[in-house]
């Protein structure tokens, strides 16, 4: 994948460089850095056919745990079940795919949570690909808009993680001083880690009728023979904008 030191996959069409993946690989522990953060799971849930449910766990900064299976469509409560322990078990919320078979998959938690009331409450909540912006009218660059900038949300997330992997890549090759909180680290021993980096510098950039960006299409992955990035899709919810859950203020509770 190496021609004349430059990797293959480091295309002007690709979203995310392979490069910058490999500078990923275990950077808090080249800078020096305490990981701490939101603990979160991005959980892809399984359409049809070949396609495969995927989770992410991540915590801070730093991605550190995956999971992929095989499931039909009529075991979503198996699957959510599985997320759902998975979540429970390392104190994280969850972001899940809501297109679908994930349209229910709310629902789901919310069985799984009502049915053990002394344990821990997982929190979960959706993202839909095709939505809206996050914070449309907020600058993504000086003079552009996020609404100006990304077709949808699913855009917007994984330009967001392009850009936390640039961050990385800058902090670790270049000694740039970057925020953790603006960084995505890898950890070199997550299950399923050749796998996901493949899918992550797969995808390729395309554009609107209006010219903002989008995301290659599952369909023109397809015309490649390329399968469902599952686990890359999966990541991308773990760090997408506006994913952490819902946090209620208890005295504004009872005032209302």
């Amino acid at each position: 994948h190496v021609y004349e030191g430059v990797p293959k996959d480091d295309d002007d069409d690709a979203i995310i460089k392979r490069s910058w993946l490999m500078a990923a690989l275990d950077a808090h522990q080249a800078l020096g850095l305490d990981i701490a953060g939101h603990r979160r799971i991005g959980f892809d849930i399984a359409d049809s056919g070949i396609d495969k449910c995927a989770l992410i766990y991540a915590h801070g900064p730093l991605a550190s745990w995956a999971d992929l299976w095989k499931a039909g469509e009529d075991e979503l409560l198996k699957s959510c079940t599985r997320a759902h322990g998975a979540a429970r078990e390392r104190q994280a919320s969850i972001t899940y795919d809501s297109i679908g078979v994930g349209a229910a998959a709310g629902a789901k938690f919310n069985e799984i949570n009502a049915a053990s009331p002394t344990a821990p409450r997982v929190s979960h909540s959706k993202f839909n690909a095709g939505g809206a912006v996050y914070r449309p009218d907020a600058l993504y660059m000086p003079g552009t808009k996020n609404r100006d900038m990304f077709s949808n949300i699913k855009a917007q997330a994984w330009w967001g993680v392009a850009d936390r992997l640039r961050a990385t890549f800058n902090a670790v090759r270049n000694g740039a001083q970057v925020k953790p909180e603006d960084m995505l680290i890898l950890d070199s021993a997550m299950p399923h880690l050749s796998h996901l980096m493949d899918e992550l510098c797969t995808p390729k950039r395309d554009y609107d009728k209006a010219g903002r960006v989008m995301v290659e299409s599952k369909k023109d992955l397809a015309k490649r023979e390329v399968p469902s990035p599952n686990l890359a899709d999966a990541l991308v919810m773990a760090y997408a904008p506006g994913a952490g859950p819902m946090k209620i203020n208890p005295d504004a509770l009872r005032r209302a």
